[in-house]
């Protein structure tokens, strides 16, 4: 994919939503209320953007320090196009992982990574999934070009491993007390490294498998 072609060409806003128009002839929407800066101002202050990362985000200088990426990406709508439709057809497999294609268990597993590991950390994401699903979200990291993502997440695993080698059954739940004082440790360094996010996973998941046209 040509990241040129979802570059911002246009941006218009209502009362509710921010519309961009992409090179690609798209036009993508977010609502307002997503960004409670942008709820709260003034009509005149939402039309004070100034565009960010390349054409691909948009910044308001004059209600939030501006980021690179921007307070709204086009980068992160995208990912999330992917992301939804992937989950959707998921959820018409009723919830059957091996019914959807392999883009979209790729698409999924990278979702549960995410949407897990930021919210309750590593053990969270292996209580849901299993140690089983291990690989599928190493093998998206690797196709998508995110080698140091990869690093963490294997790095974490390896925390545990003594726990998958031994004979006795290991229920998921009894982990955090089973866990030696170095080994939480260890699992905390490695979840704020990946919380950092020494790559840009939205960009990488886009560029790899396309935007949702």
């Amino acid at each position: 994919m040509d990241p040129q072609s979802n570059r911002i060409t246009g941006v218009r806003i209502d009362e509710q939503t921010i519309w961009l128009a992409l090179a690609d002839g798209r036009e993508l929407a977010e609502p307002i209320k997503r960004h409670i800066r942008l709820e709260k101002a003034t009509p005149e202050q939402r039309l004070a953007w100034v565009l960010s990362d390349e054409d691909h985000g948009l910044n308001w200088p004059a209600l939030w320090q501006p980021s690179p990426e921007g307070m709204v990406s086009v980068w992160d709508l995208d990912q999330d196009s992917l992301y939804n439709q992937a989950m959707g057809a998921l959820l018409a497999a009723q919830w059957d992982i091996t019914r959807i294609s392999p883009v979209q268990r790729e698409l999924v597993a990278l979702w549960r990574m995410e949407a897990d590991i930021n919210n309750g950390g590593f053990l969270q994401f292996l209580g849901n999934w299993g140690v089983e699903n291990h690989q599928l979200p190493l093998q998206a990291l690797q196709a998508i070009g995110a080698p140091l993502t990869h690093q963490c997440l294997q790095d974490m695993f390896a925390v545990l491993k003594r726990f998958e080698e031994t004979s006795e059954n290991v229920d998921f739940s009894d982990l955090p007390a089973l866990l030696t004082d170095a080994e939480h440790e260890q699992l905390q360094e490695l979840e704020e490294a990946f919380w950092d996010y020494p790559e840009p996973l939205n960009k990488l998941v886009v560029m790899h498998y396309g935007p949702v046209q």
